[in-house]
């Protein structure tokens, strides 16, 4: 890996950062897209539905990896955070993640042939350990970086606005991941391993330019090494954090408890047991729930420039509320296109979040370094990474119950017992609904606000500036 040249993008400042920086440090977002995401488009279809592993066993294998990534991704918060290189803080970080994070992928999805439905899911759950350590690996040091960019409050925001045009472009092939799988191979588990190979080589591509690309901001090598549990406990005991992680938290869980719900609707319900037409579905409507994301970005951030970062998160979490109250009436098999009416109020609710959670983080951070004069941004990135992935994984495990209590039998495939369907839909709609109003009121006890956070810059800037 390269050091930094007189030619890379310009180091970070208090102003308004070139386009080109924000463009190179977003890049990751289409790597870090497809590896946080990609077991809700592929796990469910490939393991549970083709190749029969319990789905409760599924639910604890996908899981418990995102458990133990989840703590992963606080210990290389740490290290990064107290790491004096000469390639700096994140970027060594950054480019072995991405390498290894692609190679990884490319092995979840290829199972041994001929197995039992219980080797297959020992082997699954190995893989997922291997790739998800390598993703802890990219991921936090990444979204360090990107809260370091700079000093601005509003430009904070349109560095995140990148990011999330970047994570919704490289969305846009989420919905394709199962379509290429059943028609790249035989059936779709040969078709996934092709998927694996091109999409880790892409993952690999995407995640390892940031780090040659962007320089990230020098700190004093005399800073004080904050040692790992002392750290953590700072970073919980701040009560803005702490209101960011609970808002965060019950999207999170509300959403992804009940995300794989759509596939089994959309297969029993609103198509009759023809995967290759709900393959078809899904790609589309994922574009369609990917470029509303894409095209509101901007809008989020104009919005939050005058409104404010909290009434704009507060507007968009309502959103999230009428699209999943809506599914009851559009996911039907009258209209099976109809649901991406429910996706398209959907989508600007999760950008709202994943655009303004991370800036209101380094907002954060300027706050901390008022009560610790240190720069802790790995530290508070994998806390808040943790937040996420902690409730990721608890929705994994639960949602595999969930799908058990509701009556799915896999070996019946479209052919469910009475009542399973309506089960299915009715927590469809309301948990992310009630989960989403919980959130609400979390944003409303955040305390740091435009102002606040104006004075806590000038209170900074009346510092010495770090050494180079």
């Amino acid at each position: 890996m390269q050091k930094p040249k007189s030619s890379d993008p310009a180091p970070p400042t208090d102003g308004p950062l070139p386009a080109k920086t924000k463009a190179a440090w977003a890049s990751g977002a289409i790597a870090d897209v497809f590896m946080a995401n990609s077991f809700s488009y592929l796990a469910l279809p490939i393991y549970n539905v083709a190749l029969k592993v319990d789905p409760v066993f599924l639910g604890w294998a996908m899981g418990l990896p995102r458990i133990w990534d989840a703590f992963a991704d606080t210990f290389a918060g740490n290290i990064s955070d107290n790491t004096r290189s000469r390639w700096g803080r994140r970027r060594p970080f950054i480019f072995f993640g991405a390498l290894l994070s692609g190679l990884f992928f490319a092995l979840m999805w290829m199972p041994p042939a001929k197995a039992t439905p219980q080797v297959i899911g020992i082997y699954f759950l190995i893989a997922s350990f291997l790739y998800y350590t390598a993703y802890a690996v990219f991921t936090v040091p990444w979204g360090a970086l990107g809260l370091e960019l700079t000093g601005d409050y509003n430009e904070r925001t349109n560095v995140q606005a990148w990011k999330n045009a970047l994570q919704a472009i490289g969305g846009l092939f989420l919905g394709a991941l199962w379509w290429l799988s059943l028609r790249l191979g035989s059936n779709e588990v040969e078709g996934a391993r092709w998927v694996g190979v091109i999409f880790g080589i892409v993952i690999a591509a995407a995640g390892i330019l940031p780090a040659i690309l962007v320089r990230e901001r020098q700190v004093d090598r005399s800073q004080q090494k904050i040692p790992f549990l002392k750290a953590a406990r700072a970073t919980f005991a701040n009560p803005a954090f702490l209101c960011i992680a609970g808002f965060t938290l019950c999207i999170i869980f509300g959403i992804f408890v009940i995300n794989s719900f759509a596939l089994y609707i959309n297969i029993i319900h609103v198509y009759g047991g023809d995967k290759a037409g709900v393959s078809t579905l899904n790609m589309i409507i994922n574009g369609v729930f990917q470029a509303v994301g894409l095209a509101i970005t901007p809008v989020v951030a104009a919005v939050a420039r005058r409104a404010g970062k909290s009434r704009t998160l507060i507007g968009g979490m309502v959103l999230v509320i009428m699209g999943f109250l809506s599914s009851w009436w559009t996911y039907t098999p009258s209209a099976p296109y109809l649901q991406a009416v429910s996706l398209i109020l959907i989508s600007p609710g999760l950008s709202c979040l994943w655009i303004i959670g991370p800036s209101m983080l380094a907002d954060v951070c300027d706050y901390d370094e008022t009560k610790t004069g240190l720069r802790r941004e790995g530290m508070y990135n994998a806390c808040y990474a943790w937040t996420i992935k902690a409730g990721i994984a608890l929705t994994m495990v639960l949602g595999g119950y969930m799908l058990k209590w509701a009556g799915y039998d896999a070996a019946r495939e479209a052919d469910q017992a009475a009542g399973v369907v309506d089960r299915l839909r009715l927590l469809y709609m309301t948990v992310p609904a009630v989960m989403s109003f919980i959130g609400i009121i979390f944003v409303v006890l955040y305390p740091l606000n435009d102002r606040r956070v104006a004075e806590i810059r000038k209170q900074l800037a009346s510092k010495p500036q770090d050494s180079a």
